[in-house]
């Protein structure tokens, strides 16, 4: 054994609590370190699911101006692009009639090309055969249970809606 290990053994030997002190503080450095990473890690998926729940999971947008767009480019982007998954939203704010000051947000969906992006709108679409009724009955919308809640509205209830200058009920 080396002269300089045997000093240095020694030396430890004389100071087991500094020595059990220099070890704690190496152990809750790197706790600290995982603890961070994990909480970083954490906090980016919540986002991320947080984002996809509210936006989808879609990856590029297309957005129209006020010119709207031809309804012919879903079909271009999807054979020429060669894009799988592609789904046309249209989105708007609207108001509701009899009601200043209550807004809606509404979102037009195809809901056969939208599963792929929002897999939360697909169980509230399958019960009870709301997905034939939503296909076929001109101005069938969904609304969220909290927002028909908040509204006084039963299931199946009309709603009159301000769009632009028109009053449409759905």
């Amino acid at each position: 054994m080396s002269l300089l290990l045997r000093a240095g053994l020694r030396d430890l030997a004389a100071r087991p609590a500094q020595v059990a002190l220099a070890i704690a503080g190496v152990a809750v450095g790197v706790a600290v370190v995982v603890a961070v990473d994990l909480a970083n890690e954490s906090a980016r998926r919540a986002f991320r699911l947080s984002t996809e729940a509210t936006a989808g999971r879609a990856t590029d947008q297309i957005t129209a101006g006020s010119a709207g767009l031809d309804e012919r480019l879903l079909a271009r982007v999807r054979i020429e692009g060669r894009v799988d998954a592609a789904a046309p939203v249209v989105e708007d704010f609207v108001a509701l009639a009899g009601q200043p000051g209550r807004v809606l947000r509404l979102v037009g969906v195809d809901p056969l090309l939208e599963a792929p992006f929002r897999p939360a709108l697909a169980p509230s679409l399958g019960a009870r055969g709301d997905l034939a009724r939503f296909l076929t009955e001109p101005g069938a919308a969904l609304l969220s249970r909290p927002t028909a809640e908040g509204l006084g509205l039963a299931t199946d209830s009309d709603l009159e809606l301000r769009i632009g200058s028109r009053t449409v009920r759905v």
